[in-house]
């Protein structure tokens, strides 16, 4: 549904609608879908993958293979390697304000923003739409008085829906939070704005957990109170039942804009962003082959027993201490036993998963040189300049995705302030006095730190070597580089070190070859001479 204003929703028809469109069919499938997501990406594609075994096998057979149903996390595993954005650190600067810089650098630490942060950054990357959600929370003190933080929360698809600009689709005019329960024709009941959002899997509903809604036939509307819907716009903000009617306070919105930012990729000119469904199908396709692959390895790798013959024995044992006795009259078959072995196509299977992984690994802008299912360690470690041209093409992706980033903090930062400013004296004690300037974000930036070069001791050895041959650094630049950690202090001391070290042993081998040549001319050295200098020398002297 979508509403010129924002004044709309004030009516209860309007929020009755906006609910019916939150419980239909196509939505709930939507949501369905980016749960089915993060349950892949949170290790759980073991489910998918029975649902996806019992397309193709009955029931009986997918009972069988349980014991080998592969759970691999290869969607965490791609999705953690192209959400880098802030895995080599970040710099978050306010030109012409160090106050406002160093509140930013405290508040990061007291909000654990870079964990949130880092978190959206890999959701995003799952979902390509993602919510980040700047809200207040209670904190009950030792006094027993309530104070108020700061949560940071990165939320995916299914737990909010969003009413869409009528001039730009691609905007937020409102957003609804709502509990989603993974069974299609229910939802879980409890507060989405305080007490959290749960979503289970789609087992049977017992009494205990249902809020005995029916969505099929005709329902009691007593029922519907059950359910909550917490509302935000940029002017307000309310709490609803299942039918639309307010049940919280009616307030203004304190902070006058939305508290979540919208982030997306690939919206195409609509909200919801399509694409993505190649690593979750890929993941659970994969997953589907190696169980099929196990049970087939498994059934199949040994051999057969099978007797011919007449009045055969019953309930044979085998084994290397077990005998068999067979009897037959004159003119009957020959009684035979053996064991047959089946030929399964184990490594044509196993390749089989590794081109799949290949493909998708490269239509992800990830390497695929790394790509073995066998672990005899016959693969020669690559050169660091090797390394840094396999690893060169999903930069392109990272670069991309920190736009986005560069874009949307100054955006979170203008909200938290708002808070910190809205609550004032109310915040906990770690808050306190932390507010920034009030244009502060007009004049903040990012500035984000490359991934290192990878390289080989002997490659880094041999290119601080040239640089010092060439002259273009001096001696404490060659020793930041070898250790970046030291700051130009440490590295003077260092040099300091290093310099005396050699002189030492320069002097230790001067004195050496001034021995050995005394003795070759057959004047016993003098060991009261620290310079290594002959007998007769010093006599001279004296």
């Amino acid at each position: 549904m979508r509403l010129r204003t924002q004044e709309e929703i004030l009516y209860l028809n309007v929020r009755k609608q906006i609910i019916d469109e939150i419980k239909n069919g196509e939505n709930q499938e939507r949501k369905r879908e980016a749960y089915k997501r993060y349950l892949c990406y949170k290790d759980q594609t073991k489910k998918f993958v029975v649902e996806q075994l019992q397309k193709q096998f009955d029931s009986s057979t997918v009972e069988e293979m349980a014991y080998c149903i592969s759970n691999i996390s290869i969607a965490r595993k791609i999705i953690d390697k192209l959400a880098r954005v802030y895995n080599y650190g970040v710099e978050r600067e306010v030109e012409g304000s160090d106050a406002d810089a160093a509140n930013i650098l405290k508040l990061e630490k007291e909000l654990n923003f870079n964990t949130s942060i880092r978190a959206a950054n890999k959701f995003l990357k799952l979902q390509k739409n993602l919510a980040f959600y700047i809200k207040p929370c209670p904190v009950i003190q030792n006094d027993g008085s309530e104070k108020y933080t700061i949560k940071l929360e990165p939320m995916n698809p299914y737990l909010y829906d969003v009413v869409e600009d009528y001039y730009d689709r691609t905007k937020p005019l409102c957003y609804i939070l709502s509990d989603f329960d993974y069974c299609p024709s229910y939802y879980a009941v409890g507060d989405a704005a305080n007490a959290g959002r749960t979503a289970t899997f789609g087992f049977p509903v017992t009494q205990t957990n249902s809020n005995k809604e029916d969505e099929k036939i005709a329902d009691d509307p007593a029922d519907a109170k059950l359910l909550k819907f917490i509302w935000w716009t940029d002017k307000y903000h309310f709490t609803t039942d299942g039918t639309g009617e307010i049940t919280s306070d009616y307030i203004d919105n304190p902070i006058e804009e939305m508290p979540f930012e919208n982030f997306a990729i690939e919206q195409d000119g609509q909200f919801w962003a399509i694409g993505g469904d190649d690593l979750i199908d890929g993941s659970i396709l994969l997953n589907s082959v190696m169980t099929n692959n196990q049970h087939v390895a498994t059934t199949q790798g040994f051999g057969q027993f099978w007797m011919s013959g007449k009045n055969l024995p019953t309930g044979v044992k085998i084994g290397p201490t077990k005998m068999i006795r067979m009897e037959y009259q004159q003119d009957e078959p020959v009684p035979a036993i053996g064991f047959e072995s089946a030929n399964p196509q184990i490594a044509e299977m196993r390749d089989l998963v590794e081109t799949y992984v290949a493909l998708l690994l490269t239509t992800n802008n990830l390497s695929t040189s790394a790509v073995s299912s066998s672990l005899n360690g016959s693969t020669a470690t690559p050169s660091g300049i090797a390394m840094v041209i396999d690893k060169a093409e999903s930069m392109e992706d990272v670069n991309d995705q920190r736009q986005i980033f560069i874009d949307k903090e100054p955006c979170i930062w203008r909200k938290i302030n708002k808070w910190l400013k809205v609550y004032g004296d109310e915040l906990i004690d770690s808050l306190k006095g932390l507010e920034l300037s009030d244009d502060f974000w007009k004049k903040f930036s990012l500035d984000f730190t490359d991934a290192p070069v990878i390289s080989s001791e002997k490659e880094k050895l041999e290119n601080l070597k040239l640089r010092k041959d060439l002259g273009i650094d001096s001696m404490i630049d060659l020793i930041k580089m070898d250790n970046p950690q030291l700051d130009d202090g440490q590295a003077e001391k260092k040099l300091a070190d290093v310099l005396e070290e050699k002189m030492k042993h320069q002097m230790d081998a001067q004195k050496v070859m001034a021995d050995n040549s005394a003795a070759s001319e057959g004047v016993p050295p003098n060991e009261n001479n620290q310079d290594g200098s002959n007998g007769q020398q010093d006599s001279v002297v004296n």
